[in-house]
């Protein structure tokens, strides 16, 4: 339970603070009532928790015991499904809560869907080895040339790669390097620059800082950006046709768009604002469809939104069917009426292509690109080019110990890997 409420505080960061508050306090009296046999108020805690906090691993598999134990049998299978879908190592078989459930008629399809999550299937292949764990890459760029720009967290850096894997420095940026977008048309480079803790030379006052920075690629110079200070970790970005600039913010629940003009300055940059605040949590990828009139974004806890660029107020969630769980989605791409999805919030990890219905506001079929893998240390952010996605399969963020030191020899090389769409 101590454990728990440890991981409740350290998603505490996607909620208010006094949703925070509400949030451990139905949980312990959940955890209460759940040791007091006094199952029904044990239900009705728990189902409060996980609408404050839905998609939570120590919260789910609570409420699948919950409906288990007050005779909910196709409420608790149903809850099952979806915790298996967030961790398919999860054990229910042994667990007698759900020892009432093992005669029902689908209980036997829970087996069975845990043993295909939980197998490896891989349909990729390995692109490019970086001997470069060390800087901690999150992102990457591969240009027209072969050679590839590679974003640091760890150094506050990007480095060029050239073809033959040789790594030198490029530029230095002020914060570890998030999202990157590279626009061909005026050879300019778009990152996402925030201060984490796995910086090297870290500071607290640092904490909460972000910049935008546009470069000048054939001069590997800064033209200019912009900073916030509000607490914000800006983790992606894209640009639209008409040069505005789009970008999420993980740790508080706005998206920004702002006009972009090439000025010799750090300064602002003209914004709008969408804060969403109350109906999310933690947004990551972002992505626009080949006619940009919809906006798609990736809620970490929540799953997969879209904007109307028409109506930006009308934000709408993508629906999947009960056999896909849209969570812990990190990098997200379009491509051809599909949405790739780099899941690294799932046990195991994976890159899935969804195709989308007509109306692009419901998955139809999923595909998968690799789950489970060898190579899928932590897949995070790639790039679609040519045909071909692109990904970066291994950035190393198991290799900090809980003091935040980086081990070098827990990282493995860096794999890019890809798959042909078409």
């Amino acid at each position: 339970m101590k454990k728990f409420l440890l991981v409740l505080c350290f998603f505490g960061g996607f909620l208010s603070v006094n949703a925070q508050e509400d949030l451990q306090e139905v949980y312990k009296a959940a955890v209460e009532a759940y040791e007091a046999r006094d199952y029904d108020s044990f239900l009705e805690n728990i189902r409060q928790a996980d609408e404050l906090r839905p998609n939570h691993p120590g919260i789910v598999p609570k409420l699948a015991a919950a409906w288990a134990l007050t005779g909910r049998k196709i409420r608790a299978i149903q809850t099952l499904k979806q915790m298996v879908l967030m961790d398919a190592t999860f054990d229910f078989q042994n667990n007698p809560d759900f020892e009432s459930l093992k005669r029902h008629k689908n209980y036997q399809d829970l087996i069975e869907l845990q043993e295909e999550l939980g197998s490896t299937e891989v349909h990729d292949e390995l692109f490019r080895v970086i001997n470069a764990a060390e800087i901690h890459p999150e992102s990457f760029v591969l240009m027209d040339s072969g050679e590839m720009l590679l974003g640091s967290i760890r150094e506050r850096k990007i480095v060029k790669v050239d073809t033959n894997g040789l790594v030198s420095d490029w530029l230095e940026v002020p914060y570890g390097v998030m999202g990157m977008k590279y626009n061909e048309e005026t050879n300019h480079l778009w990152v996402a620059s925030s201060a984490l803790s796995q910086m090297k030379d870290f500071s607290s006052d640092d904490q909460g800082k972000s910049m935008i920075l546009q470069v000048d690629v054939s001069e590997a110079q800064i033209l200019q950006g912009v900073e916030f200070n509000d607490g914000s970790v800006i983790g992606d970005l894209v640009l639209d046709k008409e040069q505005r600039i789009w970008y999420s913010n993980s740790s508080k629940p706005y998206l920004v768009r702002n006009v972009t003009d090439t000025a010799q300055y750090f300064g602002p940059f003209a914004r709008k604002y969408f804060d969403l605040d109350g109906s999310h949590f933690n947004l990551q990828g972002l992505t626009l469809n080949d006619s940009e009139n919809y906006l798609y974004f990736a809620d970490y806890v929540s799953g997969i939104y879209r904007i109307n660029m028409d109506n930006e107020d009308d934000i709408e969630k993508v629906y999947a069917p009960s056999s896909s769980l849209l969570k812990g989605i990190d990098g997200l791409y379009f491509y051809n009426n599909t949405l790739i999805a780099i899941h690294n919030g799932t046990k195991p990890y994976r890159v899935m292509q969804y195709f989308l219905n007509e109306r692009g506001d419901f998955i139809d079929v999923e595909r998968v690109i690799n789950r489970g893998g060898e190579s899928l240390g932590e897949p995070t952010l790639g790039q679609v080019k040519d045909g071909y996605f692109y990904y970066l399969a291994n950035s190393p963020w198991g290799a900090y110990d809980e003091s935040g030191n980086f081990n070098a020899s827990q990282a493995k090389a860096i794999e890019i890997r890809r798959i042909k769409l078409d």
